[in-house]
């Protein structure tokens, strides 16, 4: 039977995705792994009030089939975040990774050059072998991407995208600064590259003023991605597109021929939770608690393990990428560190080409503060192995 299925799923091995989501769900195990919001703090009492005020209209069409790009009332208030911005020119999606999907679809044949930053997403490389794109990659720094081999691939490649994550990037926490944003926007002008920027985490910034995205420097050549899964819910699945109307016009040909709509119900409480401030205090919260978190982290890490790590702190989001000295390969840590009942994600899944690597992702939002303390401890016992 296997035989039968397309080359993609054949020879595609099981996502390390499976395996994060597989380690959360175990309670003998405290889990950095996940990209997860802390559950305890997702607005419940909100989320009734909003579902009760849609029911009391008793509108049965909210129902009914709708068009693919979403409600029009989330669509105009997600058109204000950026500049000079329509509805017309966003479209809902079914989370973010189905913005990612939908994109790869619309734009890539085979062997089609795409460019990454070395590391990346785990869940977008994966999709993006699954289309057999020909993947490159460029160094990323503290302060955003190599110029130099950005403009030597712009050039020699003639990618169809430069998939970049410029704020908290997933897996490092780092940041671009606008004077990198700047200097690959003007390349991307250049050589006629789209820019697809993805930002899940821009909400959950703890410190500095809100960045400057490349939707804003080159929106004639961005495709930006957001989502609503890391401050109200992961289960809404909203997701949204940004980009120029003649490329959302091609994505909604997509979208149509994949799952025709999503789900009004939440898009239609997502706006009216923005509407009226609900959505804005809600994140303030999350940026509260998880900054406490991201600093008990830290705290803890610089207790434990001293000199014998290194990590740039993040300044929003929800990682923290460090660096295992002692350990040259960090998926042997991983396999000890589940032993001894904590989890983390090794560095070597998130570079395409699946190199050993000494880093290791950790996420610090999903768990409490004693088990935070407990996780570094139990994590450093299994890492004092390597020393």
């Amino acid at each position: 039977m296997q035989s039968k299925f397309a080359k993609r799923v054949a020879t595609t091995s099981r996502s390390f995705t499976r395996t994060i989501l597989d380690l959360t769900a175990q309670s003998d195990i405290i889990s950095f792994a996940g990209g997860l919001p802390d559950a305890s703090l997702f607005p419940k009492a909100l989320f009734k009030n909003y579902a009760n005020a849609l029911f009391e209209k008793d509108d049965n069409l909210l129902f009914q089939y709708s068009n693919a790009s979403g409600v029009e009332a989330l669509k105009i208030e997600i058109a204000k975040q950026y500049d000079e911005t329509t509805s017309k020119e966003i479209m809902l999606t079914n989370g973010s990774q189905q913005a990612l999907d939908l994109v790869c679809k619309t734009f890539l044949d085979e062997k089609n050059c795409i460019i990454v930053e070395d590391p990346s997403y785990l869940a977008a490389l994966n999709l993006f072998h699954m289309y057999d794109a020909d993947i490159k990659t460029i160094p990323l720094h503290q302060d955003g991407a190599d110029l130099t081999s950005l403009e030597e691939l712009f050039s020699t490649c003639k990618p169809k995208f430069f998939y970049t994550i410029p704020v908290f990037q997933n897996p490092t926490g780092y940041e671009y600064t606008l004077e990198n944003k700047q200097e690959v926007a003007r390349l991307a002008k250049k050589y006629d590259v789209i820019l697809l920027e993805d930002s899940p985490y821009e909400a959950l910034r703890y410190e500095g003023a809100k960045s400057t995205s490349f939707a804003t420097l080159l929106p004639e050549l961005t495709i930006s991605l957001g989502t609503f899964s890391k401050t109200l819910a992961p289960d809404f699945r909203i997701g949204w597109i940004k980009a120029p109307h003649n490329i959302i016009e091609a994505l909604i040909g997509s979208k149509e021929s994949t799952d025709l709509q999503n789900s009004k119900f939440f898009q239609h409480i997502a706006a009216m939770m923005i509407q009226n401030g609900d959505l804005k205090r809600h994140t303030q919260a999350l940026i509260a608690h998880y900054k406490v978190k991201r600093d008990t982290m830290i705290q803890e890490l610089e207790e434990n393990f001293g000199e014998s790590i290194s990590f740039v702190k993040p300044k929003g989001g929800m990682f923290i990428w460090v660096n295992f000295k002692n350990c040259k390969d960090s998926m042997q840590l991983f396999e000890s560190a589940i032993q001894k009942g904590v989890a983390f994600v090794p560095g070597s899944v998130f570079f395409a080409d699946k190199r050993v690597s000494s880093f290791g992702r950790l996420n610090y939002t999903n768990s409490n503060l004693a088990q935070i303390k407990m996780g570094i401890e139990k994590l450093y016992d299994a890492y004092a192995g390597f020393n």
